[in-house]
C-alpha cells in the first residue's frame, strides 16, 4: 500500500515566513486553489480515507481534496498535528534571528518526540487499511520529521523547505515502512502517473 503525506496548502504566515506551530491559521486564496489542484491531480485513483491533523489549515486541505476524489471518510488525528514551536512559533525571521542571538532557551516539542508520534501514527493506519492507499494531511516540520527519518538524514529536517500541498509517497509493504518519491507539487505528480501507467501498460 501507499500512504500520501500531504502538507497543507497555503496561509499568510507561511507568506511572512512565521513559524507555525499549533496555532489555527485558515488557508489563504492560494491555499485553497493549491488543495484544489492537489486533489483533482488524485482524481482517478482509489483511496479508503483520509486522515488529517486538526487545524483548519490541514483539515480545509483535506476537505478540498476528499471532495474532489468523492471519499466521504475523512479522519482527524491529532497525532499528525504541527510540531509545537513554544517561543519561537509565530516569530518571522528576523525575531527568531533575535530570539536565538538573546540566548533565549528555546523549548519547542524535542525532535525524537514528533518523529515517533507521527510515524507511530503512520504506522497505525498503515496496518488498519493495508489492503487500500491512504492519504494522510499534516504540516512541514511534521512531515519533514518523516522523511529525515525514513531517508536516515539524506532529506527532511534541515534539507529540504516542503511545498505547500506538496505529495510525499510513503510505501508500507511487510511491516515496513519506506520513502518513495517526495516534495511533489500537483504538476509533478501528474507527470509521475503518466510514467506509472505508460510503464503499466508497457
Amino acid at each position: 500500500m501507499k500512504i500520501y503525506l500531504i502538507r497543507h496548502g497555503e496561509t499568510d504566515w507561511n507568506l511572512q515566513g512565521r513559524f507555525q506551530g499549533r496555532e489555527d491559521i485558515a488557508l489563504n486564496e492560494k491555499g485553497l486553489m493549491q488543495a484544489e489542484a492537489c486533489g483533482n491531480a488524485m482524481k482517478g485513483e482509489t483511496f479508503k480515507a483520509i486522515i488529517t491533523s486538526p487545524l483548519i489549515r490541514a483539515r480545509r486541505t483535506a476537505e478540498i481534496i476528499a471532495a474532489c476524489i468523492a471519499i466521504d471518510r475523512v479522519i482527524i488525528d491529532e497525532n499528525i498535528t504541527e510540531r509545537d514551536f513554544s517561543k519561537v512559533s509565530g516569530m518571522t525571521p528576523k525575531e527568531r534571528e533575535a530570539f536565538y542571538a538573546s540566548g533565549e532557551v528555546d523549548d519547542k516539542e524535542p525532535f525524537e518526540d514528533l518523529c515517533k508520534r507521527m510515524l507511530t501514527c503512520i504506522r497505525k493506519y498503515a496496518e488498519q487499511y493495508y489492503e487500500d492507499n491512504i492519504i494522510m494531511v499534516s504540516h512541514g516540520a511534521s512531515i519533514n520529521s518523516v522523511l529525515a527519518t525514513l531517508s536516515e538524514g539524506k532529506t527532511g529536517t534541515g534539507k529540504i523547505i516542503l511545498k505547500n500541498t506538496c505529495i510525499n509517497i510513503i510505501n508500507y509493504e511487510n511491516g515496513q515502512i519506506s520513502l518513495g518519491e517526495y516534495n511533489l507539487t500537483a504538476e509533478e505528480y501528474l507527470e509521475i502517473k503518466k510514467h506509472w501507467k505508460k510503464f503499466s501498460i508497457s
